[in-house]
C-alpha cells in the first residue's frame, strides 16, 4: 500500500503540496515551451497535467524538484511566478462588477503571498527560495502602505501580512468595498493594479526590470468578461508580466481571438497541446512516471517493456522470415474462419503462404494495416459458419496488454498513468529474476480505470449548459458504433474517428464540450486545425482509447477512417444506463 505521505497518495495536483508536486514530477517535452518567457496558452483535458505544469513554475516547486533537469530549469526561469486557480466564486457573483472584484482580490492575494515567499530566507519546507530578495523593514512598510492605498483597501497597512488580512476582509464583503467601485467590473483594471504592485515591489528590492509570470489555471471556469479582458492583456508589454493560461481543449470564447484588438494565436502567444500527443512523447512521459512509481514503492528500476512485456501486435520475431511466418499463421487462421476476410484476400490477390512476394505497398496494406485488426478481431470474436459472433468465454487480452498497448491506452494522461501503475504494482513481484506484471493484472487495472472514468462521465457537471444529451450517452453511442465497425463484417478500413458535420444537432455540441473537458473525446489535430478550438464544425475527433477496453464496447487503440457524427447518432440508439454509486469513482479524474 502507498503511505499517506507519498506523493502518489493523491493524483490531483490541486490537493498536493509543492514538495509533493515536485517529487512526483516528470517533465514532458511540452514543459520546455511552457517554462519559456513567452505568453503561453496551455490546453488539455482534466488529468492531463495542466495544473502540475503550472505549479512547477512556482518557486517552491522548482526548489523542491530534484530531477536531473531541475538545476537547468531553475537557472533558466528568470521570472517569479504567481499561481491563481480559477475560482467558481467569480462566476457565482450576482453581477460582473462583483465577479471582477472577486477576481481582483484573489489575484492580489496570490501576488502578496509571492512577495512574502521571495523575501523569506527559506520556504515553508526549509528549501532555499527561488529568486530571493532582501526586503528591509522600511521597504516592506512602504510597499504595504502604497499597495493598500492604490488597491483602495479600507485602511492602510504596514506589512505584507497586513495586506493579506485586509484582502481577506475585503473578499468577505465585496459589495461595500472601495476596490469594487474602483475597478467597475473590469478585470483589466485588476491586471493594472497587479502591475502597479509589481513595480512597487521591484523598486523596493532594487530590481526594477525583474520579470513576473501570472499562472492562471482552468480559465474555462471563468466568466466570459474576465476571460476576454485577461487574455487581451497578452497584447501588452510582456517584458514585466507574462501570462501562462491553462484551458480546456475547447474555448467557448475563442472566437474573439484576433478580433478588435484581441491577441492572435501563434503571434501574441504560443499554444501548447496536451491531448493527442505523439507516440514518442507518450512513451517518454509514461516510462518516466513508471520509474517514479517504482521508486515510490521502494522497488529497483525495471524497464516498463520488461515488466509489462511486449504487446502482441509488436511481439514479432526479429527476422523477416520469422515475422512473415508469424503473420501468415494469424492471417491463415482468420482466412479459414472469416468469410469476408477470405473474400478480401482473394480480391486483393494476396497469398498468405507467400508474403515475401508482396510489394512494399501490398505489405503495408496487410502486415502494417490489416494485421493489427486481425489480432483485435481474434481476441473479441469467434465465428459460426464464416460469420463473426462475440465470444461468450473470457476473451483474450492481447490487444490491450503489453507495454505499447498500455502506453497507448493511457495516452500520456498523468493522472491515469499514476492510477493504473498504482494498481498494477499491487500484483508486481520483483523478488526473483522473473519480474513481470501478469497480463490479467494489466487488463484489470485498465478496465477498473475505464469503469471509474465511465462513472465520472455520468456525473460531469453541465456548468449551465442546456444540452439535452448527457456526455455519457454521446460517448457510449459513439463507442458502440465503433465496436460494430470493428467486429461486424470484415472491412480493412473500419471507422474509428468522426467528423462533426453540419447535420449534427445543436444540442449535441454542449455534450462535445463536456466530453473534451473530461478527456473522453479527443481532438485529432492536423495542419488545418485552428490554433484554438472554438468551433466543432468539420473538425476531426476520436474517443479516448481507455474507453475502448470496456466490455461490449471494445475498439482498437488506433485511428481509422472518418465517419460523420450525425450518421453515428442516426444509426444508434440511446443506451439503457445501469444504476451506480458515486463511491465507484475512486478518485477525481
Amino acid at each position: 500500500m502507498v503511505s499517506n505521505a507519498s506523493p502518489f497518495a493523491t493524483f490531483n495536483a490541486k490537493r498536493m503540496t509543492a514538495v509533493e508536486v515536485a517529487q512526483s514530477f516528470v517533465p514532458p517535452r511540452a514543459f520546455r515551451a511552457i517554462a519559456g518567457g513567452d505568453h503561453c496558452y496551455l490546453t488539455g483535458p482534466r488529468g492531463s497535467g495542466k495544473t502540475t505544469l503550472l505549479r512547477m513554475l512556482q518557486g517552491e516547486s522548482l526548489m523542491a524538484w530534484s530531477g536531473k533537469e531541475a538545476e537547468q530549469y531553475r537557472a533558466n526561469i528568470d521570472y517569479s511566478a504567481i499561481f491563481l486557480p480559477t475560482d467558481e466564486l467569480w462566476a457565482s457573483q450576482t453581477s460582473e462588477r462583483n465577479a471582477a472584484a472577486a477576481f481582483a482580490l484573489q489575484l492580489l492575494y496570490a501576488f502578496v503571498e509571492t512577495m512574502q515567499y521571495r523575501s523569506s530566507e527559506t520556504d515553508a519546507f526549509g528549501n532555499p527560495v527561488h529568486l530571493p530578495v532582501n526586503l528591509s523593514h522600511d521597504a516592506e512598510v512602504h510597499v504595504a502602505r502604497r499597495c493598500s492605498e492604490v488597491w483602495a483597501l479600507e485602511r492602510p497597512v504596514s506589512s505584507l501580512a497586513g495586506l493579506l488580512d485586509a484582502l481577506d476582509v475585503a473578499l468577505a464583503d465585496i459589495d461595500s468595498q472601495a476596490l469594487t467601485s474602483r475597478i467597475q467590473g473590469r478585470a483589466s483594471e485588476a491586471m493594472r493594479l497587479l502591475t502597479i504592485g509589481i513595480r512597487l515591489f521591484n523598486r523596493a528590492v532594487d530590481q526594477p526590470r525583474q520579470r513576473w509570470a501570472l499562472l492562471l489555471d482552468e480559465m474555462e471556469l471563468s466568466p466570459a468578461h474576465i476571460h476576454h479582458e485577461v487574455v487581451s492583456f497578452v497584447r501588452g508589454d510582456p517584458s514585466l508580466l507574462t501570462l501562462k493560461i491553462s484551458m480546456s481543449p475547447f474555448d467557448r470564447y475563442g472566437h474573439a481571438f484576433g478580433v478588435e484588438g484581441q491577441p492572435i494565436p501563434g503571434h501574441d502567444f504560443q499554444t501548447v497541446y496536451l491531448s493527442d500527443q505523439s507516440r514518442r512523447d507518450i512513451h517518454a512521459l509514461t516510462n518516466g512516471l513508471w520509474r517514479e512509481s517504482l521508486k515510490d514503492r521502494g522497488f529497483a528500476y525495471v524497464p516498463l517493456s520488461r515488466a509489462l512485456g511486449r504487446s502482441s501486435i509488436d511481439d514479432l520475431p526479429s527476422t523477416q522470415d520469422g515475422r512473415d511466418r508469424f503473420v501468415a499463421n494469424k492471417l491463415r487462421t482468420a482466412q479459414s474462419q472469416d468469410r469476408e476476410f477470405a473474400k478480401w484476400l482473394r480480391h486483393r490477390r494476396i497469398d498468405v503462404e507467400n508474403l515475401s512476394g508482396l510489394s512494399y505497398n501490398e505489405r503495408s496494406a496487410t502486415i502494417r494495416k490489416v494485421f493489427p485488426l486481425v489480432v483485435f478481431r481474434e481476441a473479441i470474436l469467434t465465428y459460426k459458419q464464416g460469420r463473426p459472433v462475440r465470444r461468450t468465454r473470457k476473451k483474450s487480452l492481447e490487444p490491450f496488454t503489453g507495454a505499447t498497448a498500455v502506453e497507448t491506452a493511457l495516452e500520456g494522461n498523468p493522472r491515469w498513468i499514476k492510477s493504473a501503475f498504482s494498481q498494477m504494482l499491487d500484483s508486481y513481484d520483483n523478488r526473483g529474476t522473473y519480474e513481470f506484471i501478469p497480463r490479467g493484472a494489466q487488463f484489470d487495472s485498465l478496465s477498473a480505470l475505464a469503469a471509474r472514468f465511465e462513472a465520472l462521465l455520468r456525473v460531469v457537471p453541465r456548468r449551465g449548459m442546456s444540452t439535452s444529451m448527457p456526455v455519457s450517452e454521446l460517448v457510449d453511442r459513439i463507442a458502440v458504433y465503433f465496436n460494430r465497425q470493428n467486429t461486424g463484417s470484415f472491412t480493412p478500413d473500419p471507422k474509428n474517428c468522426f467528423i462533426v458535420d453540419e447535420d449534427t444537432a445543436p444540442d449535441v455540441l454542449d455534450a462535445l464540450i463536456l466530453g473534451l473537458y473530461a478527456g473522453a473525446i479527443v481532438h485529432v489535430r492536423d495542419r488545418r486545425s485552428p490554433a484554438i478550438l472554438n468551433d466543432f464544425r468539420n473538425q476531426r475527433f476520436r474517443l479516448a482509447y481507455l474507453l475502448g477496453v470496456r466490455d461490449g464496447r471494445e475498439f482498437p487503440l488506433r485511428r481509422g477512417k472518418d465517419v460523420r457524427l450525425s450518421r453515428i447518432l442516426n444509426d444508434s440508439v440511446p443506451p439503457v444506463w445501469k444504476k451506480f454509486e458515486e463511491s465507484q469513482l475512486g478518485f477525481d479524474f
